[in-house]
């Protein structure tokens, strides 16, 4: 009897103490709980206030007035080369005898333009309007570069040459007729002549500056040299 209380006695102690550490022991971690709402956003302060434009500044005084640059050296003249001059209608003409005893008629004009250096390097074009023939056989306003030849009339038929010959400050309007029909010519023919240095823009440093180099540059322009009013309005003048 003694030993079955032992026995049991043991068997409640084992029990007791068998209990206790079970009862230490953490049990399993629970569920994962729900996320927490964020918080709200807080309200915007207020915008301060716009500052007032502070006032303008005085102007300050105008400072001195620099002294003014050396003057630059002329450029070279450009279209202002090429000149023209105004009609001018010769007064009288001086009767000669050339070669073969043809008659000359000569009028001396003053052109003082026209310079031994523009004779050797430049060239000068004399157009004339020929008022004293019959319009049939030159129209009253017509206008064409010297030298002129007109035919006109039958047995025997006129041939009547009208040159310019130049030398310094001075062109020699002349008139031949080949059976010395005239002997005195009426002043009523016009002149006019345009100096073109060889250095003018508007004709550019042509090769061999001469009157059919210039020809050439002016035909390559679609300016017919004879016209003057299209050989005036290339040159601006």
């Amino acid at each position: 009897m003694k030993n079955v209380f032992l026995k049991t006695k043991y068997v409640l102690l084992v029990l007791v103490i068998a209990f206790t550490f079970s009862c230490t022991k953490e049990g399993p971690v629970g569920p994962q709980g729900p996320a927490g709402k964020d918080g709200q956003n807080g309200t915007n302060g207020l915008d301060g206030q716009v500052g007032t434009n502070g006032t303008d500044g005085q102007d300050g005084t105008n400072g001195t007035d620099g002294q003014d640059g050396a003057n630059g050296v002329n450029g070279k003249d450009g279209n202002a080369n090429v000149m023209a001059s105004n009609w001018f209608i010769p007064s009288s003409y001086t009767l000669s005898t050339g070669f073969g005893g043809i008659k000359v008629l000569d009028h001396d004009q003053a052109a003082p333009d026209i310079t031994q250096e523009i004779i050797d390097s430049g060239v000068v074009l004399v157009y004339g309007k020929l008022r004293g023939y019959s319009t049939s056989i030159w129209p009253t306003n017509q206008v064409s570069l010297l030298p002129i030849t007109l035919t006109y009339g039958q047995s025997p038929t006129n041939i009547d040459t009208w040159t310019a010959i130049l030398s310094a400050g001075n062109i020699k309007i002349r008139f031949v007729n080949n059976i010395n029909t005239y002997t005195s010519i009426g002043t009523t023919h016009q002149f006019r002549y345009v100096i073109i240095p060889s250095s003018g823009s508007a004709s550019g440093r042509i090769a061999n500056f001469s009157r059919k180099s210039l020809t050439d540059h002016l035909a390559n322009a679609g300016v017919d040299i004879n016209n003057f009013d299209e050989v005036a309005a290339y040159y601006g003048i």
